[in-house]
């Protein structure tokens, strides 16, 4: 997939407003998760540390997508 493929499947990606929802109600659950850990707990402290780093990574990703196609884009203007 070309990079400018991939930033507009990105870009409706992130404008889809179901994606948002799904999104909003994944950080809850995280969140909630993280709360419900007893103290003390590290094993599943780390779980849910690990599905929180997941989770940013996902959004970071779909922002690089985004990030590298402008650059891309911004490259072929200078030619």
């Amino acid at each position: 997939m070309k990079p400018i493929d991939k930033a507009n499947a990105a870009i409706r990606l992130k404008e889809n407003e179901d994606f948002k929802l799904i999104m909003k109600c994944v950080e809850a659950d995280i969140f909630d998760a993280f709360k419900n850990v007893k103290l003390g707990d590290s094993e599943a402290l780390k779980t849910v540390h690990d599905l929180s780093h997941g989770f940013k990574l996902l959004g970071l990703r779909v922002d690089k997508y985004i990030e590298l196609a402008v650059f891309e884009a911004s490259k072929d203007e200078d030619r």
